[in-house]
This record gives C-alpha cells, sequence and structure tokens, in this order.
C-alpha cells in the first residue's frame, strides 16, 4: 500500500522541477541576450581602434609633411620627393600632394601644387594645376579651407586617371598668423576602405559603414551601396554608431536582430541540456531504483534491495569518472606519453557521494579539475554528476579555466533551488613550457612538489567562492610554473580530515610530509584511518611533468587581427611567472609596440614569438641574488630592420618620426633589448625583470 501511495511520486517531482528550471531559463534567456548585446558594444569598441588605427596613417602623411614645409619653407620644390618617399611606404596611398593658394609663387604662376600618385605599380610626379585642371574648385580643396584641425574626408568619386572610385582627405596648413600656407591632400581608394571594414566586422552578417561629416556615405562592408543607408533605418537590425575621433568620419555597425537570438540560445540551451541530462540520469536511476523495490517488496528483502539498488548508483556514478590507471595503464604512458604522469582516484564514504574529478588531453595542453559537492548520497551525487558533465561540455571549447569557471557557475547557480554548492579547483597545464594557469573555488590548495628539496609546498590561492553562490561572480584567475620532475597534488578535505580510531585527524602538515617523502597517498591514508569508520569521500590527484622546461612558441600571420591572441599568451604567461598587473601590462605595452614596428617595417608575412622566464643575477647587495625575469623573442623573414639603432624622438606629437615614439616606450619599459639578424631572419629580444 505504501508503495501504490507513493506510485506517481517521482512524475510529480519531475514536473515541478521542469516548471521551476522552465521559469529560470525564461529569466537566464533574458540575462544572456543582455550580456550578448554587451558583447557587441564591446566587438563595436574594439572594432573601432582596428579602424582608427589604419586610418591614422594619413595623419602620420600629414604630420611628416607639415614637418618638412615648416623646416623647408624656402624650397618647395623639394615637396615633390618628399611626397615621393611617403607615397613609397603607405601602399593604401593612390595620391599625395600639396596645394598652394593661388599665386603664393608668383614665378610660377597661379597654380602650384606638386603632386605623386601611383599608375599601375608605378609612382609618378609632376606639378597638377592650370586651367583645365582648376584645384581651388575641388570639393577636397574647399572642404579643407572651411573644417578645423581634424581635416575634411570628401565623399566618393570617380577620377579621370583611376578605374575605381576614390575619396580624398584634406587639412589647412596654417602659419602662426592663421594664414592658409597650403592644403594638404591624400587619396584613397573605396575597394581599399571596403577591404578593411569586410576584414575588421566582428560578424559575417553585419553591415559595417562610414560617413564622412556631411552624412555622406564613404564606403559599407559589402556591396549593398547605397542601400547601406536603408538597412541602417530598418527594425530588424541592432544599430551602433561611433564618431572615430580625431578623425571626422562616422562609423555605424548593423547587426541582425536574429543573430543575438541565435547566439543566446546556442549560449543557453547547451549548458542547460548538459545540466537537465545529468538531471534525466539521475532521474532514471532514482526510477529503476523505485521500479525495482517494487518488484521486490513481495519477498520481504526491502534491506537487501536498498542495497542493490545503491550499488547500482555507486556503478553508474563510477562509470561517469574516469577509473584510476593501473599500473600497467601507467607504464603504457612511460612508453607514449613522455612528458607528463597522471594519477587519480575517488573513494566515495558511501555507496554513492559527491567528490568528484575529471581530466582531459588536447595537444600540449591538460586541463583538469577536482571538486567537492557539500552534502552526502544521492542529491549530492545528482549534482557531482552535473559538474563533470559541465566540465566536460565546456572545457572542450579550450577556455582558460577562469572562463570555464564562470561558466560553470552560471549554470550552477541559476538552477540551485537548495542552495548546494561545489568547491573546485580548475587547472590548465602546458606540458612543454611548464605553464600552469589556474583557478580556485573555495577548494583545498594543491600542493607542489619541488623535484631538487624534494619539499611540499601549497599553491597561493585567492578567496573566490564556491560554485552554486552567485551566478555573476567574477572569478579570479593565478598561475604558477612546473619545472622538470615537479608535480602538482590535489585532494578534498577529505584526506586532510581523514580520523583514526582515536578520532585525530591526518591534517595539512602530516599530508605535506607524506607528499615529500614520495609516499603512496591512498595507501598512506587508508593506513592512517585503519579500521575506523570513514568519515568523508577521499579523492587524489596527481600530475608530474617529466620533461625539461621549453619557450613557449606561436607563430601568427602578419595581421594585426593576429595580435590579441599573442597578448593572451603573454598576458597568461606572464601570471603563471609571478609578474603583477601592473609590470604585466607594461610587458603586453613593450610587446605591442615591438610587434607594430615589425609589421610596418619589415614586410614579413609570419611572425613567431618565443617566450620564457629566466633567472637572472642582482649585485645590488653584498649578497649575491637571483630575480626572475620574462624574456621575448619576435622572430620574422621580412627586410632588416634594427629597431635598437633607430632615432627615438618623444617630443611633442607633431614633432615626433614614425616609429620612434614606440622604440622609446620599449626601451623605457624593459630591462634590455637585443637585436641581430641571422639566417636572413630579424630577431628582436625584449627581457623585463618581474
Amino acid at each position: 500500500m505504501a508503495l501504490m501511495r507513493f506510485k506517481y511520486i517521482d512524475f510529480i517531482a519531475a514536473l515541478f522541477l521542469i516548471g521551476g528550471m522552465g521559469i529560470q531559463f525564461v529569466e537566464a534567456y533574458h540575462r544572456a541576450a543582455q550580456r550578448v548585446e554587451e558583447r557587441l558594444a564591446l566587438e563595436m569598441e574594439v572594432t573601432q581602434e582596428k579602424l582608427l588605427f589604419q586610418l591614422s596613417d594619413a595623419y602620420d602623411a600629414e604630420y611628416q609633411l607639415k614637418d618638412f614645409i615648416q623646416d623647408e619653407m624656402l624650397d618647395p620644390d623639394q615637396l615633390m620627393e618628399e611626397c615621393y618617399s611617403i607615397l613609397k611606404v603607405r601602399p593604401q596611398f593612390y595620391a599625395l600632394y600639396v596645394a598652394y593658394p593661388p599665386h603664393a609663387y608668383p614665378e610660377k604662376g597661379k597654380w602650384y601644387c606638386p603632386t605623386s600618385y601611383r599608375l599601375g605599380d608605378t609612382i609618378l610626379s609632376l606639378i597638377y594645376g592650370d586651367a583645365a585642371h582648376d584645384y581651388f574648385l575641388r570639393e577636397w580643396y574647399e572642404g579643407a579651407l572651411q573644417s578645423d584641425a581634424t581635416g575634411f574626408w570628401s565623399q566618393p568619386y570617380h577620377d579621370e586617371d583611376y578605374n575605381e572610385p576614390i575619396f580624398t582627405y584634406s587639412n589647412n596648413v596654417l602659419d602662426k598668423d592663421s594664414n592658409t600656407v597650403c592644403i594638404i591632400g591624400l587619396d584613397f581608394s573605396v575597394g581599399w576602405l571596403q577591404g578593411l571594414l569586410e576584414q575588421f566586422k566582428p560578424f559575417d552578417d553585419m553591415v559595417f559603414a562610414l560617413y564622412n561629416s556631411n552624412g555622406q556615405l564613404l564606403a559599407s562592408s559589402s556591396s549593398l551601396g547605397d542601400r547601406a543607408s536603408s538597412i541602417l533605418k530598418d527594425e530588424r537590425w541592432v544599430i551602433s554608431r561611433h564618431s572615430l575621433h580625431p578623425l571626422r568620419i562616422d562609423m555605424v555597425m548593423a547587426v541582425p536582430k536574429k543573430y543575438l537570438w541565435e547566439s543566446i540560445r546556442l549560449g543557453i540551451l547547451m549548458p542547460f541540456a548538459v545540466f537537465i541530462l545529468g538531471i534525466l540520469v539521475v532521474g532514471f536511476l532514482i526510477r529503476r531504483l523505485v521500479r525495482e523495490e517494487r518488484e521486490n517488496a513481495l519477498l520481504g528483502t526491502e534491506k537487501e534491495v536498498m542495497g542493490k539498488e545503491l550499488q547500482i548508483a555507486h556503478d553508474i556514478q563510477m562509470g561517469i569518472l574516469k577509473g584510476r590507471r593501473t599500473k600497467e595503464d601507467r607504464e603504457k604512458n612511460a612508453a607514449g606519453e613522455r612528458d607528463i604522469d597522471l594519477d587519480a582516484v575517488l573513494l566515495p564514504m558511501r555507496e554513492v557521494g559527491g567528490d568528484l574529478y575529471d581530466y582531459h588531453r588536447e595537444g600540449d595542453s591538460i586541463w583538469f579539475i577536482i571538486g567537492d559537492v557539500s552534502g552526502k548520497g544521492v542529491p549530492a551525487a545528482m549534482v557531482m554528476s552535473a559538474t563533470v558533465n559541465l566540465f566536460r561540455a565546456i572545457g572542450r571549447r579550450n577556455q582558460t579555466p577562469k572562463q570555464i569557471m564562470e561558466e560553470m557557475n552560471f549554470v550552477l547557480s541559476e538552477n540551485n533551488p537548495s542552495m548546494t554548492f561545489v568547491t573546485a579547483f580548475i587547472g590548465r597545464l602546458h606540458i612543454p613550457s611548464g605553464e600552469l594557469l589556474y583557478c580556485n573555488a573555495g577548494h583545498c590548495a594543491p600542493m607542489i612538489v619541488k623535484a631538487k628539496e624534494h619539499s611540499a609546498v601549497s599553491l597561493q590561492m585567492e578567496p573566490n567562492i564556491p560554485l552554486g553562490y552567485d551566478g555573476g561572480y567574477a572569478f579570479a584567475e593565478q598561475g604558477c610554473m612546473l619545472g622538470e620532475g615537479e608535480k602538482i597534488v590535489l585532494y578534498t578535505d577529505g584526506v586532510t580530515e581523514a580520523r583514526n580510531s582515536e578520532r585525530r585527524m591526518l591534517g595539512r602538515q602530516r599530508l605535506s610530509e607524506l607528499v615529500s617523502e614520495g609516499r603512496d597517498l591512498l595507501a598512506a591514508v587508508q593506513h592512517y584511518i585503519g579500521d575506523a569508520e570513514p568519515t568523508d569521500d577521499i579523492t587524489l590527484m596527481s600530475i608530474r611533468k617529466r620533461t625539461g622546461v621549453q619557450p613557449l612558441t606561436m607563430r601568427m600571420p602578419n595581421r594585426e587581427d593576429q595580435w590579441p591572441e599573442m597578448r593572451r599568451t603573454i598576458h597568461e604567461y606572464g601570471i603563471c611567472a609571478g609578474a603583477d598587473k601592473r609590470m604585466l601590462k607594461k610587458i603586453e605595452i613593450a610587446a605591442e609596440e615591438a610587434v607594430v614596428n615589425i609589421m610596418h617595417h619589415s614586410g614579413a608575412g609570419e611572425i613567431m614569438m618565443s617566450i620564457q622566464q629566466s633567472a637572472v643575477s642582482s649585485q645590488q647587495s653584498v649578497v649575491s641574488s637571483q630575480q626572475s625575469a620574462i624574456s621575448i623573442t619576435f622572430i620574422d623573414d621580412g627586410k632588416a630592420f634594427d629597431p635598437t639603432a633607430h632615432e627615438t624622438n618623444v617630443g611633442a606629437l607633431d614633432e615626433r618620426r614614425v616609429g620612434g615614439m614606440g622604440i622609446a616606450l620599449i626601451r623605457q619599459i624593459a630591462d634590455e633589448m637585443h637585436y641581430e639578424r641571422s639566417e636572413g631572419q630579424n630577431k628582436l629580444t625584449i627581457i623585463k625583470k618581474i
């Protein structure tokens, strides 16, 4: 009768659970929509900086010509040669000219405009202007006279010398009395600008357009032409507008709203599907237990049936986890994967428990997690199953430990009516370089075993909260370096809180001694417990680096859109090497300036970066000491260019020379900077003590 009374209890519980999750899903859907729109705004800001960087070449050329005009005012004929040299190193310019006012030089006539322009692969120079080609009536000349110091951008037009539309940037050069000295003009290809827009747009199906100060369309990222303006008024698009300062250009981006909602659905449904799958698996387990209980109730063997059900639950839970490697597996690993040793084991206190671990390898990196769910029994097992499945689904995207932790925390927090929380430690080890990046969520601090000292030290931990409390919490990411033969040992509190027959806990100090001695930890813990009743689940994991430390290397095409990935690599390595935020920011700035110089001057097709940590001697005290440093080497196969021999100029902005500011900044930040040319390659090394 009791069994019949609760026959449909699992269906009723499932309906309540689905209803509650549906409400939370709607709320999470709207929150995710807001995050996607914030991401869109961030992408637009980044795109704005990239585009501004490209268009700022117009200002560089203008400043260079202004310097020359001010220095060589009495010899304007040399302007032709200066225009030619500027145009030669800037392939995006079609023409560069300096137009003087009427009769500025009476001996040269009414019109005097030294000009250099491209004709195919050739650069030609001439004096432009006559009655048939009166540049005083051109839009770019009149616009520059009426504009402020930021210059004038014309609308696209067809020039008689080119087969494609162009547009012109022009600016007024004034003397100390604010009288016009000349008008500097630069011609750009509309096709070149459209190519930039296509390259920099963050979404494939968006419309990206530029307008001048008069609201006239300069270019769009597609072949829509004038139809781009009508699309930007359509309510089915999300519109964002920015002004490119100091340029007098308006940037407009439009993304279809359907793209946002598709992104939201992908970002929400997958974690929810994984979470629901975990609940369905456990629900299937519970239903199976109930069904088998009904089948055996008539035999009066309820206790025996319960034991069988819990054994099934134990088998399912252990099936979710990776089993402990046998001696044969470890020997096979030593023969096939010679770079690491990995071992992990979980012993539940009861048939089912709340401890968890998992790991997977992608190339030269291994991702791993260890955790402990609050509570015991089947509820803890449900959350444990969902947590492992979330790590496997999210971790396969090759994100950082911080990103994986925050996304897991969001899903667990949004669906946590019982306020069950999970302490967890997630790490990513790049095996060749020994770079260990990790994020801790209230878990026990792992230990690092030094190979030479044979001592165990605890990792420094940021006080992050456990998973499941606050879905919007921003976790802190940390790192360290593993050398050859060094090992990280991870554990749950069931190890340190294990009690012997006298009810004394093992403790962190005793565990540290066992780790330092190289003992078999599981056997040592079990020996310490003896015949006493276990008080908690026991989980252990260890990863040992077998090989020596190698520099971290990466290659990238010589394109500016590749820099963020290189900067992320430098940032993560700096964290592991022990650089603080301020020092790391300086290193990133110096590296960026070096990469920009390579991109602008070498003409290389590819750039390789090698980064490593080294020790440097300090002689500032009587006792010699060792200080750590980060060394970054950039290698390219472009033409020879020695930035260390480049003249620097850190004066006023209108007096600077191209590249001088960047080189001066690198010298100011770095402790050492070396250049060499060998085997047809440029090698620039920056060293910064940390």
